[in-house]
């Protein structure tokens, strides 16, 4: 399962801050058992929630343990909570890993958007969702070739977004 963050902050000259902030914060997600890897994007267009992390788990069960209430949500965040704009939390089923998305590529998200006529060789894999704020049906993921041939279509319809990597993908250590 994907657990899938996206959120705006009103960080003003405070960015670098809270990146390393969330860097600390998502090592400490992975010491909650079924956390499995983390990575962190930014979108490449204004977005109403520029940020989105993705979050590899086990299960929805993960959000009802003490280990995550202890350590993540919205009481993690500390003074940065007071920051968070249009903080969106949904919980996809359907594929079982985060993409991989290295450093130079981009991630390609869809909400609700299956009739996008998307350029060829593009293969979305589709989720639905399954848990926190349900407020979409399903979600798409692809980790496109080429970016650029997308940049037009992103930017007339909203359901799509493109990400860079701010990280890495991180995972838990065995």
């Amino acid at each position: 399962m994907i657990y899938m963050v996206e959120m705006d902050m009103k960080l003003g000259d405070r960015e670098a801050e809270w990146h390393d902030w969330y860097l600390a914060h998502i090592k400490v997600l992975l010491t909650v058992p079924g956390f499995r890897a983390s990575q962190r994007f930014k979108s490449l267009l204004p977005a109403p929630a520029p940020y989105l992390a993705l979050h590899q788990v086990d299960s929805g069960a993960i959000f009802d343990s003490a280990e995550y209430r202890a350590r993540g949500g919205p009481a993690s965040t500390g003074e940065w909570r007071a920051l968070h704009l249009n903080w969106r939390r949904n919980l996809l089923d359907g594929i079982g890993e985060t993409p991989e998305v290295p450093a130079n590529a981009t991630l390609l998200r869809l909400e609700n958007a299956r009739d996008i006529a998307l350029p060829a060789g593009i293969s979305v894999a589709w989720t639905k969702v399954a848990g926190l704020d349900r407020d979409a049906t399903e979600f798409g993921l692809a980790v496109p070739d080429n970016p650029a041939a997308l940049l037009d279509l992103a930017r007339s319809d909203e359901r799509m977004r493109l990400y860079r990597p701010i990280s890495e993908k991180i995972r838990e250590v065995s």
